[in-house]
């Protein structure tokens, strides 16, 4: 499968998922809902390798983009300010979205799917809710917490469809694109997020006083090695997926890898 095809393919889903969720007034006081492309793309992954794929799973795909979609929403919505006209219509708007993900699941004929959808969503919002306690983790907690917060909805829907050796590779994919991108901000605004805050008081960087930017550096180098050599080695990825993959990678963690072999 051609670079095209996949692309028009994540295009074709990011058109349905913002077909579902349009609202005039949302649309006009918030923009329109931020799909993430590399959410898409490793959705659609065992796809692109040329699993089987049905219709139910393109009608699924769909409504696990707008969960996404809706944590988004609710990841724009500042604490300092949050009773603003712009913040309230944000809340609404990932309300909607929610609503709108609930609606398009009560659709599909297939309970147990409904099910674990559904929990899979109840531990991202407990992981969500960890990030705002005061307290000191292992750094191996905070990434956990990250993992489940970026890939666990894909994580059970691949469960379900027996695509079960995708998922290292869709949990490290996502990872390492979510640390990348607290990484960039760092750099870019000087401005710590709530979940650079928690890795920054972790256990193990406490008593060696690194700064958060560091700290990101080493994991992103890190994730970046192991997510190459699992690629690399995967015995069931097809060589142009595989190079697909690798080139989009964040140029931050390749940049780092580079930095690190180097």
């Amino acid at each position: 499968m051609n670079a095209t095809i996949i692309d028009n393919k994540i295009q074709e889903l990011q058109n349905n998922i913002l077909m579902q969720l349009h609202h005039r007034t949302l649309l006009k006081y918030t923009g329109q809902p931020i799909v993430e492309n590399e959410t898409l793309f490793y959705l659609l992954l065992p796809f692109l390798n040329g699993e089987i794929w049905t219709s139910e799973q393109d009608e699924v795909s769909t409504t696990i983009g707008i969960i996404y979609t809706a944590l988004h929403a609710h990841d724009q919505i500042d604490e300092v300010d949050a009773t603003s006209k712009n913040q309230q219509l944000t809340v609404l708007a990932g309300d909607f979205y929610s609503g709108m993900y609930y609606q398009l699941l009560s659709k599909i004929p297939n309970i147990a799917l409904i099910r674990s959808l559904s929990d899979g969503i109840i531990d991202i919002s407990e992981q969500k809710t960890a990030i705002y306690e005061p307290t000191s983790r292992p750094i191996t907690d905070w990434l956990h917490a990250l993992t489940v917060i970026e890939s666990k909805s894909i994580e059970q829907f691949m469960k379900h469809y027996h695509l079960d050796q995708y998922i290292p590779l869709v949990q490290q994919g996502l990872l390492l694109n979510r640390l990348a991108y607290e990484l960039r901000i760092l750099q870019e605004t000087h401005m710590k997020t709530r979940i650079v805050a928690a890795i920054e008081k972790s256990e193990q960087f406490t008593s060696t006083k690194r700064s958060a930017e560091r700290i990101l550096e080493e994991l992103v180098s890190e994730l970046s090695s192991t997510f190459t050599r699992s690629i690399s080695t995967s015995p069931f990825l097809q060589d142009e997926v595989k190079t697909l993959i690798v080139n989009r990678m964040p140029r931050i963690a390749c940049e780092h890898q580079t930095t690190r072999e180097g």
